[in-house]
């Protein structure tokens, strides 16, 4: 019941204006060079083939150079992370990945299958959160903003906004079912079994309809406006911590199907990026400037070689180009060997 992300991945936007190339060769199984880190060309080639929703359309040549730039472009940012004592790892990695997965399961999507629609894999989604948790943190050493105290005290004054709940619920297709289900759960309280007999939602149907917490704005709207109301009733009236128990609600219609909604916890954010972005609005917008020009003077630095079979680096355009190849000249034709049946012209 999340709306779907407009993408998985939302990459910080990087300046490509100005950039520097360096001299060298490229192994045969190397796609390109940065700062002598090298792109196997398998990760390219997975990278192509997967047909990665980021790319644009165009020819296939044009594909393979904007994918090999993107590549090239990300190993920029992790070398320019690790330059500043910034070193993501893979729990960190793992952790998005989670809350992305949470994400989409809460809407009663299934993860693999929007990764399949938006042509990624695991790996390639996985080496594109690691470059984004790798900016967000260079961004928020450029850019430190108040002090966790002090947002705290901004938490605490506009706490309505930002309350998160812990919500469960049953979806079905049709309003008869769901007025069985909650007549159900009103009876028995049994949400392991109710949800597990009749839910549709595969994210939550073995787990007692639980989504976990939520925040305003992250589910559908008829879902988000029903949850927000029982919050103010039951034992959740004014509460902003720990578990209660609102009523269960009537069914509630998306354009998931028919939900029956309680609320069985309430809690205030932890202080992470974004909540402190949220809190302070022009944090966000202080960091990406910041974060472009960094970048703009990584790429400036770099020493970027690219395999001649995908191209030339153009350090001036920041961009993968065709390769300049010299006239060809010919040679006068070969005389045919004795019992030859043709002449071969050579190069």
């Amino acid at each position: 019941m999340r709306r779907l992300l407009p993408t998985l991945v939302i990459l910080v936007a990087l300046a490509a204006a100005g950039c520097g190339s360096g001299a060298g060769t490229v192994a045969s199984d190397q796609a390109a060079t940065v700062d002598g880190t090298a792109i196997p060309v398998k990760e390219l080639t997975a990278l192509v083939e997967a047909g990665n929703s980021q790319q644009r359309s165009g020819p296939a040549g044009d594909t393979t150079r904007q994918a090999l730039e993107g590549l090239i472009q990300s190993q920029i940012v992790l070398g320019g992370a690790k330059g500043e004592g910034v070193t993501v790892t893979d729990a960190d990695v793992d952790a998005r990945l989670s809350d992305l997965r949470q994400q989409v399961e809460a809407q009663g999507g299934a993860f693999e299958e929007l990764l399949r629609q938006r042509n990624l894999t695991v790996p390639i989604l996985r080496n594109q959160v690691r470059v984004q948790l790798a900016a967000e943190q260079v961004a928020a050493k450029l850019v430190p903003g108040p002090s966790d105290a002090e947002l705290t005290d901004t938490l605490g004054r506009r706490k309505a906004e930002f309350l998160q709940l812990h919500i469960r619920h049953v979806l079905v297709k049709d309003k008869a079912t769901a007025d069985k289900v909650r007549g159900l759960l009103e009876d028995k309280g049994d949400w392991a079994g109710v949800a597990k007999q009749y839910s549709t939602d595969p994210g939550s149907k073995d787990k007692a309809g639980d989504l976990g917490f939520q925040s305003k704005g992250q589910t559908v709207a008829e879902f988000d406006k029903k949850s927000f109301e029982l919050a103010g009733k039951g034992d959740c009236k004014g509460r902003t911590e720990g578990p209660c128990a609102s009523p269960i609600s009537e069914p509630v219609k998306t354009q998931f199907g028919w939900h029956v909604i309680q609320v069985t916890g309430i809690q205030l954010p932890k202080l992470d990026d974004q909540l402190r972005g949220q809190l302070d609005p022009g944090l966000q917008q202080r960091r990406q400037t910041a974060v472009q020009g960094w970048f703009s003077k990584r790429l400036k630095a770099a020493s970027v070689t690219v395999n001649p079979r995908f191209g030339r680096w153009d350090a001036a355009a920041g961009k993968v180009v065709d390769r300049e190849t010299a006239p060809q000249t010919t040679a006068p034709p070969r005389q045919p060997s004795e019992g030859s049946a043709t002449t071969t012209p050579q190069p």
